[in-house]
């Protein structure tokens, strides 16, 4: 009975900036029912392993509907570091299967592409893993949801969102702006997040162009002033009366 109104939603973010570096962060939300059904959970969350790791937590705290909200972070300098802070919010079992980032091109106009794709399988089974499996004999909280008679998705939401830099060329998610978002579907569809973005840094080009341009005139300009001083100093030696 319980199960019928609660609510937990995961969005897991990936922002990347135009050099290559950017964040992770996973955000999960119970909603108030959860929480007054389990009002010791803000002081039950545990981060020392994830803090060891380098992620860093916000929360938990309360929501303005009486829920409760907390977010883990971490910072990447490159793409292959993003790749492997995703595969550690997957782990073996999540919803993101096999992402990677990737750049290519030059600072000055440079392609991303994202890869992998989105897809819970087994269930409730997805979101723990092999060490908690093992020691709850089975995914959690699986019986209520079955005795409940509710999807899965209707307790359960699952959000993927990236930020990429540049204009978006193609995209299997939903755009707005420059966040792209993908729904994962907790029935085991799945989802291929194919997107590729390209950044020109126009301000980079113009300045690189007028580098030239100003280059150019410098350039002139000593080689007319040394042609100019050649021309006084031979007219000069003209004029030098003969003894």
């Amino acid at each position: 009975m319980l199960l019928t109104s609660c609510r937990v939603d995961t969005v897991t973010s990936l922002s990347v900036k135009a050099n290559g570096s950017g964040t992770v962060s996973v955000t999960v939300t119970a909603d108030s029912d959860v929480y007054k059904a389990a009002p010791t959970l803000k002081t039950d969350v545990r981060n020392d392993d994830l803090t060891a790791a380098g992620w860093k937590m916000n929360g938990p705290k309360e929501t303005k509907d009486g829920g409760l909200t907390v977010t883990f972070s971490h910072g990447f300098n490159t793409p292959a570091e993003a790749t492997t802070l995703l595969g550690q919010v997957n782990g073996s079992r999540g919803p993101l299967k096999g992402l990677a980032l990737q750049r290519s091109g030059k600072n000055s106009n440079s392609t991303f592409t994202l890869t992998g794709k989105l897809e819970v399988n087994g269930g409730l089974e997805a979101f723990a893993d092999d060490a908690a499996l093992k020691l709850l004999g089975g995914a959690p909280y699986a019986d209520q949801v079955k005795n409940s008679g509710q999807d899965l998705g209707k307790v359960v939401g699952i959000d993927f969102t990236a930020s990429l830099p540049g204009k978006v060329v193609s995209t299997t998610g939903s755009a707005n702006g420059t966040v792209i978002t993908w729904r994962i579907p907790t029935d085991g569809t799945p989802t291929d997040v194919a997107t590729t973005t390209n950044n020109v840094d126009i301000a980079s080009n113009v300045a690189r162009f007028f580098k030239w341009i100003v280059a150019f005139l410098l350039g002139a300009w000593v080689i007319g002033t040394v042609v100019l001083l050649g021309l006084v100093s031979a007219r000069r030696g003209r004029r030098t009366p003969r003894t």
